[in-house]
């Protein structure tokens, strides 16, 4: 079923949007909550939240990319959880790696109250995205938004762990420089 399809379900109300939205992107929705959680039952828990989720925001949402928008309903779905679960735990875990490696560029809560900022600074960061290579680009959505390991993306893309690190370590300076030019930093 496509996109459209789907959201016509969801738009129409009808419950087999569900189905079709678990088929099409049900293994989606559990690796991206698996790569954060690290916990099965939490993940399918988290894929539950998201179609819930979905139902309750088509209409009035009418998404362009159905995976894109899963994809952040799941992602801030899942960190949510995490949080909520570090705070509980405050420990130091996987996640906490990614994170910290590029936290320092992302600014904090209190710079961005207002919505607007905060879509201005999305706005720079997906310029800057789009300046990359389609190689550079992948890489750093797959470990920054996805939070996939360093292994992990070296088997996805048949690469070395050196090469996946300097090439995000790069990517991660080349991006401070980009936000320090658009005044973020």
């Amino acid at each position: 079923m496509t996109d459209s399809e789907i959201t016509e379900l969801f738009t129409n109300r009808d419950e087999r949007a569900l189905t079709a939205c678990e088929e099409s992107y049900g293994s989606l929705i559990k690796k991206i909550a698996q790569n954060i959680l690290g916990d099965t039952g939490e993940s399918e828990e988290v894929q539950n939240d998201t179609l819930l989720k979905a139902w309750n925001s088509i209409p009035p949402d009418s998404p362009k990319s159905l995976a894109a928008y899963l994809s952040v309903m799941v992602r801030n779905i899942a960190l949510d959880r995490y949080r909520k679960k570090a705070a509980a735990k405050r420990s130091h875990d996987r996640l906490s790696e990614p994170l910290d490696e590029i936290g320092e560029l992302l600014p904090s809560s209190q710079d961005l109250e207002k919505e607007t900022e905060q879509q201005l600074f999305i706005d720079a960061v997906n310029r800057f995205l789009s300046t990359l290579s389609q190689d550079k680009r992948r890489l750093f959505i797959r470990r920054y938004f996805y939070l996939d390991s360093i292994s992990d993306i070296c088997k996805m893309y048949s690469l070395s762990e050196s090469k996946v690190k300097v090439t995000l370590m790069r990517t991660r300076k080349k991006l401070a420089e980009y936000l320090k030019k658009e005044d973020f930093l």
